[in-house]
């Protein structure tokens, strides 16, 4: 009777039409078969709140054919379905002729819309991918005459806009011959674009508007797989035709990839194994070059199913097996340069022991509750504020309307120090704007006050970012250890346990919020702040400031149309 219902449920009660029913590459060089992706793997945890969106193309009208792609698509739904335990209603499967531009939009809409609490967002392209250059994010080919091409930023775009606190893309493809450009894509190096309603934005900033922050919603771990780019794109598995890529993630995931025997899967586990077996059965291991661009993080958890060993998949003519090889790291992983703030709560402002040095719009102490984020490690520089000026989307620095400190006294248009102005120390003379347009303009936005103090005091409430120990020259830039900025990072010995550098000194910093004497409060879930206000707060202390400005509850508010020597920024998604 069981046997029965299977039958019936994978032949019209929920299961795609048409779908495959083997995913079996065929033999190894060295003689092995390879396993079939369609045999029911034992059911891995914790991904029953996903949603996924798989695009398979396997038909091509101008390119040649991608063999396998219809094999792999079937294969990544009944890993969704089955091994993730994701309901019908939250995949979706477009294969060939269905993956129109349109339908692709309305997919991944649709998709970001129908992840539950907590839930991973999943894109999966298997087809032709072609870039116009090495440096560009490049376009899918689809089987549509009248539109061919996806460009993959308006993906990316979309993926990383959601309440989702984690999004894996994976683009399996190569270009076949007929179209133009560089074979494959190479990992984006950058986060994702951010989608944004242009017209609206253009509108309002017509009549003044200098725009709120950016939404909080996105997902702060995100892992982009790529086939590789150029000669480095791996389109099929040795010795068959089957596609690489994707393949081995749905190996690795089903629990191949479980390198240290943990019972879980990370997604720099999964490039790992993918690197390993590449080089374990290409005739020339090197030349394969598949990447990841993202954050370290579980992606499949408790899963207990074990692959073919490598040595049995080596072809006869590669020599013997050198594991030692095998085991280098490996170098397309484009580690995103972030923090990831674990989703949890913490008690904001005066520590509850009491602190003497405490101010009363630092009381009472309350409980905050704060989703997953990620902050960067270090104040946005320099140099990379200018980096987005050349490239015309940020407003350029103006000294003339900067208070800038001479010794004595704030003073408007004041010189700077040529130090002030050096590409690895902190930017200063940003006003709140402009702070906030930059991290918008990197896929980011500006942190929160309880985010700033969540990263700054930790969980441990401590009174610095370091811990409780008082300020040093050794541990913070501040008054009396310099005159000026020092470059970003150069005290590690002050950094948080959790490696977020310059929290105290150096340069305050913008957030998010409005000042509000009365802001602290009840308990409160991702707070925000008042609706409205005079001044912006700011956090951290510079090296203006005193040791008691650099405690992690202290708080003070500036002007945000007004910018100051002494104060930067840095980002969070």
């Amino acid at each position: 009777m069981r046997r029965l219902l299977a039958l019936l449920l994978f032949a019209g009660c929920g299961w795609p039409a048409g779908l495959a029913s083997s995913a079996a590459p065929g033999r190894s060089p060295g003689g092995t078969v390879y396993p079939d992706l369609m045999i029911p793997a034992p059911a891995a945890t914790g991904g029953h709140y996903d949603a996924a969106l798989v695009i398979a193309v396997e038909d091509y009208a101008q390119l040649g054919d991608r063999p396998g792609a219809a094999a792999m698509g079937a294969a990544w739904y009944r890993y969704f379905r089955e091994g993730r335990g994701i309901q019908p209603r939250r995949i979706t499967l477009l294969r060939d002729a269905e993956a129109t531009p349109v339908a692709i939009d309305r997919a991944v809409e649709r998709t970001r819309r129908r992840i539950g609490a907590g839930g991973t967002l999943w894109v999966v392209f298997v087809g032709h991918i072609a870039s116009a250059q090495p440096g560009a994010y490049g376009e899918l080919w689809l089987a549509d005459a009248a539109r061919p091409t996806y460009a993959i930023a308006a993906v990316l775009g979309r993926v990383a806009y959601g309440k989702h606190p984690r999004a894996v893309v994976v683009l399996d493809g190569c270009e076949g011959g007929g179209g133009s450009g560089v074979s494959g894509t190479g990992t984006p190096g950058t986060p994702p674009p951010r989608i944004r309603n242009n017209v609206i934005t253009r509108s309002l900033r017509e009549r003044g508007w200098r725009g709120p922050p950016q939404s909080r919603h996105e997902p702060a771990d995100v892992a982009i797989y790529s086939a590789g780019l150029g000669p480095g794109c791996v389109e099929q598995l040795p010795g068959t035709v089957s596609p690489a890529l994707s393949y081995l993630l749905l190996g690795g995931l089903r629990g191949w990839a479980d390198l240290d025997g943990n019972g879980n899967v990370s997604s720099v586990e999964l490039l790992r194994q993918l690197v390993r077996t590449l080089r374990a059965t290409s005739p020339d291991p090197t030349i394969a070059q598949p990447s990841l661009y993202g954050a370290d993080f579980p992606v499949a958890r408790r899963v207990r199913e074990r692959g073919p060993a490598l040595a049995s998949l080596r072809a006869a003519s590669g020599g013997p097996l050198a594991e030692a090889t095998l085991e280098v790291g490996p170098s397309r992983w484009i580690k995103e340069a972030m923090i990831t703030i674990p989703r949890g709560s913490f008690y904001m402002g005066c520590p509850q022991r009491g602190d003497p040095l405490c101010e009363r719009d630092e009381k009472p102490a309350f409980r905050v509750k704060l989703s997953r984020y990620a902050i960067d490690p270090f104040e946005v520089t320099q140099a990379e504020y200018q980096q987005c000026v050349d490239a015309g989307v940020c407003t350029p620095i103006d000294a003339g309307r900067c208070f800038v400190w001479d010794g004595h006294a704030f003073v408007r248009g004041g010189k700077l120090p040529e130090l002030l102005t050096a590409g690895d120390h902190p930017v200063v003379c940003v006003d709140w704007y402009q702070a906030a347009e930059y991290c918008a303009q990197v896929g980011k936005r500006l942190p929160s006050e309880a985010e700033w103090e969540r990263a700054a005091a930790g969980l441990e409430q401590s009174r610095y970012p370091w811990g409780d120990d008082p300020p040093t020259c050794a541990l913070a830039q501040f008054d009396g250890c310099w005159e000026h900025t020092r470059p970003v990072g150069l005290r590690p010995e002050g950094a948080t346990p959790e490696g977020v550098h310059d929290l105290a000194g150096n340069a305050s910093e913008w957030v998010h919020d409005w000042y509000a004497k009365t802001t602290y409060g009840p308990f409160r879930s991702d707070p925000l702040g008042p609706d409205s206000g005079q001044v912006r707060v700011v956090r951290g202390g510079s090296y203006y400031d005193g040791p008691s400005v650099l405690r992690a509850s202290y708080r003070y508010g500036l002007n945000p149309a007004s910018a100051f020597s002494t104060v930067g920024f840095r980002c969070v998604r």
